[in-house]
């Protein structure tokens, strides 16, 4: 069916609107900090054969997430034979999910007995079991890191909504009060999302509904096609690192070559370094995502990102490496080496298009967690601290931002110091010398330190850019490096990136993060804007006269530029 550009404009911002009021729905309802707080979650709506036609602007990593389980579950469950009330669940990092954490949820919408949709969620839960509450970066396999979920057909009402599986879940979790409150707030969000789809097929009709979804989705893949076309068609190489199991030890490296033929890209990553012993191996759907994230990065502002906007991309892996791992390899902090797979990549880019490509931003997922068990059970939060962006040829990094992969927000202060006695936080600010040099530099990242007030508090981290640093462009220096700093009676003890420690009343430990690395020759920055930086704090005097080569004095600065 052929739909008029009224209809088109009309539906179109319809589907993202439920999409986007399914988010809110989750955010209103959830019970942790990293749901509502951080809004670690996504949300979806997929045409009836589970193809993406509209996301939530949230977490970018799940982009088209959603659409790979639906993938795997269509060449093991015969979808036309769902029934209303039926739903697919799943967690499982080795059936195109994510990692454990983040519960997948995929629920059929049915106008006139037909299914003619999906709407979508998936929502990292505070914590789903495993040797340690937070993430256990001792895990050598899957099965240290919590409970497994396959891929299932299930009755909603009957399974989930207090059901056998919904008391599984509650059995193998240390906080099922907050854990099942967001998976409940999940099951909300399908419920509005289905409803709303309903009524939009009843008002418009499915013929016209379902034109809009194509065109939908057409119209994005020639949006796509058109950004390709204009890189230059040729092969391009890149490499980044990220940090060894210990401080110090040798870098894992992930390699990248893009290919530009015409309007269609091929990003080949099976040079990349075998998979590993620690939980930073990405399972496959993980990785896709990463680099369709790259490349949507590319698309102008309103530009529709679903099931066409990837046609033309096509991702090679090679099992077994770091980046399309052999189960049951861990994957709790994926995130990782996602992020590498996307600045190797990019990388890459910067050599077919320098003029559009910025330098490596902190590109990390800093989760901390601080977690303690008491008398009547535990209390746990997880929050996600944000680093910089790299310097770009317009101009200085955004300071402080969550990363390309991820949309986290920021957790307050406030909102955890209420909820959680036995820590208070003492500093949080942006840090002063985190960026790296450049006519343009990188974007600062943060320092936040915690004051422990109770004893047997478990500190859980996932981190990077602890040895390997953010990489500079056109002669933009690398940033320095992040650091974990535990202070215990006067001793200072520098962390892992990812640690699992043990805290005592009165420590402290000091989380300062990297930010960007620079755009251009350091000595092409203006003077003005280097006198700003050393005004503000965002660089000492002395790193003016490191870095840039002149000297600032900041009292004579600050009295020129009142």
């Amino acid at each position: 069916m052929t739909i008029d550009a009224a209809d088109f404009n009309i539906l179109s911002g319809r589907l993202l609107a439920i999409a986007a009021e399914m988010g809110d729905v989750i955010q209103r309802a959830a019970y942790s900090t990293i749901v509502r707080e951080s809004k670690d979650y996504s949300t979806c709506i997929t045409d009836r054969d589970g193809r993406m036609v509209a996301q939530s602007e949230l977490i970018a990593m799940h982009m088209n997430s959603l659409a790979s389980a639906m993938s795997y579950a269509a060449e093991r469950i015969d979808l036309d034979t769902l029934e209303p009330g039926e739903a697919l669940i799943t967690n499982n990092p080795y059936q195109n999910g994510q990692h454990l954490n983040d519960i997948i949820i995929m629920l059929p919408v049915f106008h006139d007995g037909e299914r003619v949709a999906f709407a979508g969620t998936i929502c990292h839960h505070l914590e789903v079991g495993g040797a340690v509450a937070g993430s256990n970066v001792n895990a050598t396999e899957l099965f240290h890191e919590g409970l497994i979920l396959p891929l299932m057909r299930v009755n909603v009402a009957r399974d989930l909504e207090n059901g056998p599986i919904y008391q599984l879940i509650a059995e193998n979790v240390r906080i099922p009060s907050i854990v099942l409150g967001d998976f409940r707030a999940q099951l909300s969000a399908l419920r509005r999302g289905r409803d709303l789809l309903i009524e939009t097929f009843e008002r418009y009709g499915r013929a016209r509904v379902c034109a809009a979804m194509a065109n939908w989705q057409a119209y994005a893949e020639r949006m796509m096609r058109a950004t390709i076309r204009s890189i230059p068609d040729g092969r391009y190489d890149g490499e980044d690192t990220f940090d060894g199991r210990r401080l110090g030890a040798p870098p894992v490296t992930v390699r990248a070559t893009v290919i530009i033929e015409g309007d269609e890209a091929v990003v080949d990553l099976s040079r990349t370094d075998d998979q590993v012993s620690w939980p930073v191996n990405a399972p496959v759907a993980s990785t896709h995502a990463a680099i369709l994230t790259l490349f949507a990065t590319l698309l102008g502002p309103g530009v529709p990102t679903n099931d066409g906007t990837f046609r033309p991309i096509k991702v090679v892996t090679r099992k077994g490496s770091v980046l399309d791992p052999i189960r049951p390899a861990p994957v709790r902090a994926r995130m990782t080496s996602c992020y590498r797979a996307f600045g190797a990549a990019k990388q890459a880019l910067t050599k077919a298009i320098p003029e559009r490509m910025s330098a490596a931003g902190n590109d990390s997922s800093n989760l901390v967690t601080l977690s303690r068990r008491g008398p009547d059970g535990y209390q746990m939060f997880t929050e996600s601290m944000s680093g910089g962006n790299g310097g770009s040829p317009f101009g200085d990094g955004e300071e402080s931002v969550s990363q390309a992969l991820s949309n986290t927000s920021n957790a307050p202060v406030e909102a955890l110091e209420m909820k959680f006695p036995f820590v208070r936080i003492t500093s949080y600010g942006l840090a002063e010398n985190s960026a790296g040099a450049g006519r343009f530099r990188g974007g600062l990242g943060v320092r936040r330190e915690y004051e422990i007030l109770a004893d047997d508090v478990l500190l859980s981290t996932n981190g990077d850019r602890h040895d390997a640093a953010p990489w500079g462009v056109a002669g933009g220096r690398a940033a320095p490096r992040s650091s974990l700093v535990l202070l215990r009676d006067g001793k200072q003890t520098r962390l892992e990136a990812a640690c699992n420690v043990r805290l005592q009343r009165g420590d402290r430990v000091t989380l300062t993060l990297c930010g960007g690395g620079g755009h251009g020759d350091p000595a092409l920055r203006e003077a003005a804007a280097i006198r700003a930086d050393v005004l503000t704090g965002r660089i000492s005097a002395a790193a003016a006269q490191a870095d840039y080569g002149k000297a600032i004095d900041p009292e004579t600065t600050a009295r020129t530029m009142t």
